[in-house]
This record gives structure tokens, C-alpha cells and sequence, in this order.
């Protein structure tokens, strides 16, 4: 479902993780019903034609049987020929390729096979040369949470429709070097769809919003940078003598740290800045200091 609107702080998060690199390989199950959007997250078949690039949709239809381990019912004669048709199939039995290769003999377009009792997904693949030659449509594989809810949805609507959707980073699970990132691995399509949407709206007010705290945040942090700050001596401290009085340090001593690191006596660093009238600088490094009003 659309999940609530993200802050700026996890926007900025996200951004950060885009390209991380994880091993899963998935594509999306999406099913729109007016204003809301579910998506399931599916593996992608080693067997049959990838999924297209733009997507596959088309009317979502359970198999008779369910298994698809015999020769299955088609989808409904007439109407658009034009309109793919998407059979959903339900695991074990029978071999993976059996299953799918039935929807194909059946009219379907695409196949979903789901796990039993298991949201565990596998790579569909099949050792029969025969079948793997046969084997037409694409296909994934997905969990039972999502068979239970598009069966659910089926059982109250006529049509459903579902989209199979492939990630922008989508690398086919078969390729040895398969690789996915974190922005399709953490967040699902709708996720993402409303994230973009909301990008869209609010991505430059957001954007001023960032900019200005960093601007904020570099200001506050060179001004505390350019401060004299005061230290108490303690035995062991790294500081030894102070250079204008030449004098060691000793415990309970008050030290005056200049913003350039160098350290001296509290009333030897002020009354040497107090005889430089207009530039006042560090008596080693002669780095100009600034004293507050």
C-alpha cells in the first residue's frame, strides 16, 4: 500500500544508498486497484524469454488445474486479441518448466508460479533440453503471501489486471555476474513511484531546505573553529612551554588555545594581542586571530 510521506532526513538517507551493491535479483508482481498500489517482489525464470524491458501487463487468471501438472484452461476466446493474458500457478508436483510451458500451450502470455506455505523465492530453471527449447513466454516465481492476496482480489472483481515490472537495475538472474542495488532491494515500485511523485512536488523545496542547513551548519562550525578557546593544565598534558613567557606549565595553570592550535598562558596570549592594536596574529605562525567583542 502507499506508505506515509518520507522526511527530508530519509530522502537524504536513501540517496546515500542508491548504488550499494546486494546479490538478489528480482523483478515486481504490481497490482493497481484505483489509488492504491501493491507490488510483490518476484524472481525472474532461467528459462523462456526475459521480461520486456517496458513492462508486461495483461489479465491476471489462476490455472485449472492449479498446479498446471496437465494441460491447463485457457483464457477467454474473443473480446481483445490484442490483451496478454497472465496465468498464476502454484509450485510443487510437477517440474517448473512442465507448468510453464502448459500456460504457453494454453494461450497464456506470461506465467506466476508462487511457493506453498513459503515466501522463499527460487530461480525457475529446468535440465530438459526439450522443454527449455519449447519455452516461449516469460515467467517469474513469487511468494504465497502474494498468490493469497491476487487470489483474493480475483475473487471480488471480474478483471485484474497486473503488471510485470522490471527494475531500472534489472540484470537477468541466469548471468554469472548478476548484481542488484539497494534503492530496488529496499524499496518495492510503488515505493519508489511515490517517492519519485513526491519528488517531483517537493524535490526543490527539499533541496533549498538541505542546501540551507548545510549552509547553516558550515557557518556555525568555521565560527566555532575560529575561536580561542580556554584550557585548564593537567600533568601529562601534550602543551610544555609557553614560547612567550618561556616558562613550562604547570598543574592548574590557565592555557588559551589559539584557533590555529598553538597554546600559551591566558595572560601571556592577552597581553600579547593586546599590543597589536589592528592585526593580531599568532606569535609562531603569525596566523591572523580573531577576538570576540
Amino acid at each position: 500500500m502507499w506508505s506515509l510521506l518520507p522526511t527530508p532526513l530519509c530522502l537524504i538517507t536513501v540517496f546515500l544508498l542508491l548504488e550499494a551493491p546486494r546479490a538478489e535479483v528480482f523483478v515486481y508482481v504490481v497490482y493497481k486497484q484505483n489509488s492504491t498500489c501493491t507490488d510483490f517482489r518476484a524472481l525472474s525464470a532461467c528459462l523462456g524469454p526475459p521480461i520486456p524491458r517496458e513492462g508486461l501487463r495483461g489479465y491476471l487468471m489462476e490455472a485449472a488445474p492449479a498446479n498446471a501438472c496437465h494441460p491447463i484452461g485457457g483464457p477467454p476466446a474473443g473480446g481483445n486479441s490484442s490483451a496478454a493474458f497472465i496465468a498464476l500457478i502454484s509450485r510443487y508436483d510437477c517440474p517448473l518448466g512442465v507448468k510453464i510451458l502448459h500456460a504457453q500451450q494454453a494461450g497464456y502470455q506470461a506465467a506466476i508460479v508462487h511457493n506453498v506455505n513459503s515466501e522463499k523465492l527460487v530461480t525457475m530453471v529446468t535440465n530438459v533440453e526439450e522443454i527449455r527449447q519449447k519455452v516461449g513466454i516469460p515467467s517469474v516465481f513469487t511468494g504465497e503471501s502474494a498468490s493469497k492476496q491476487l487470489r483474493r482480489v480475483m475473487g471480488s472483481e471480474k478483471v485484474i489486471h497486473v503488471t510485470l515490472v522490471v527494475p531500472e537495475h534489472y540484470h537477468n538472474p541466469c548471468w554469472d555476474n548478476a548484481k542488484f542495488y539497494y534503492w530496488d532491494l529496499q524499496f518495492g515500485y510503488c515505493s519508489k513511484h511515490m517517492i519519485s511523485l513526491f519528488l517531483q512536488e517537493f524535490g526543490v523545496a527539499i533541496s533549498m531546505i538541505v542546501c540551507t542547513l548545510l549552509v547553516v551548519g558550515c557557518m556555525r562550525w568555521c565560527r566555532k573553529s575560529q575561536k580561542i578557546t580556554v584550557s585548564t593544565f593537567k600533568t601529562g598534558d601534550k602543551y610544555v612551554t609557553c614560547v612567550i613567557c618561556m616558562a613550562e606549565y604547570e598543574e592548574g595553570d590557565r592555557l588559551k588555545i589559539l584557533p590555529c592550535s598553538h597554546v600559551y598562558h591566558g595572560t601571556c596570549i592577552d597581553s600579547w594581542l593586546l599590543i597589536q592594536p589592528q592585526c593580531k596574529t599568532c606569535p609562531i605562525c603569525k596566523q591572523q586571530v580573531t577576538v570576540a567583542r
